[in-house]
């Protein structure tokens, strides 16, 4: 957390929250809204909200079950979501009214209708998976100064693999695992941000190659700059990597699982339009 010693500024200050961000948007517009983040900002824990959403990775579990016991003890209503509720949701239920397992477009709207009615429930599962009509992230409620890549933004869930080290199966357990936004939205969603450079937080922006391409060349004419995430498969295979780099493309981040010559050589000849980079794209979270 950022009162810790062992705090890194570098890597926990790189994105804004989007999960929250996008949550946000699904609130009444007339509320009153805070996003604290505390890997950039001291939290205010002075105040009084009628509702508290939090989103737990493992890395921040004990200070967000801290935060939660905080303002349940002042009357808020507390819910909790994220990875590591999803891994361990009656650890979580333990401080919390209510939870939600797996990603939330489908069922935190589901939760605000319920508890406008007076009935939420404890737990709230996602079965549907769909990027279709959402509503604009809240970006309004992001501190862009406080970020070092505020422009980042994501435009499918999950990953097409399954690999076995990887959370995305158990996180996306219940409905599909790997999905994207229409075409359309997600250009819409970057002419919404303002400067040149871009982040795409994807796990593998170029997972649907139907999709990547199609984005892509819709982001040709927007002089944009950005980096993403992909497998080593997926810019080898077809000229799509040069369609990206037609876009704006300059670095991507491919995380190799082993250093083996025998795993990856036959790729070693192959070079792109783009920089590869041995790094993967890591995500905020809103408490740590």
């Amino acid at each position: 957390m950022a009162t810790s010693p062992y705090w890194r500024p570098i890597k926990y200050s790189l994105f804004p929250p989007l999960g929250l961000a996008t949550l946000a948007a699904y609130l009444d517009p007339d509320l009153e809204i805070s996003l604290q983040d505390e890997h950039v900002e001291r939290l205010d824990l002075d105040d009084e909200p009628d509702l508290v959403i939090i989103q737990v990775y493992i890395i921040n579990a004990y200070r967000a079950y801290e935060i939660a016991d905080h303002y349940r003890a002042r009357g808020s209503y507390v819910a909790l979501g994220g990875l590591h509720v999803t891994s361990l949701p009656d650890e979580a239920a333990q401080h919390a009214e209510t939870i939600f397992i797996g990603p939330g477009e489908q069922t935190f709207p589901e939760f605000l209708r319920d508890l406008a009615a007076g009935s939420p429930r404890s737990r709230y599962a996602s079965s549907v998976r769909t990027l279709e009509s959402l509503p604009p992230i809240r970006r309004d409620l992001i501190q862009p100064h406080r970020y070092l890549v505020p422009n980042s933004l994501v435009v499918s869930r999950g990953c097409p693999h399954h690999c076995t080290f990887c959370y995305k199966d158990g996180f996306f357990a219940g409905g599909r695992s790997f999905y994207t936004q229409l075409v359309d939205d997600a250009l819409a969603e970057i002419a919404r941000l303002p400067g040149r450079h871009l982040y795409f937080l994807d796990d593998h922006l170029f997972g649907n190659p139907r999709f990547a391409r199609d984005l892509f060349r819709g982001m040709r004419g927007m002089g944009r700059v950005f980096q993403a995430a992909a497998t080593v498969d997926s810019i080898l295979r077809d000229d799509l990597i040069e369609d990206a780099a037609a876009a704006g493309l300059r670095s991507l981040f491919v995380g190799f699982e082993t250093l083996s010559a025998a795993s990856w050589a036959p790729a070693s000849a192959r070079t792109s339009a783009a920089t590869i980079a041995t790094s993967r794209a890591v995500s905020t979270a809103s408490a740590s």
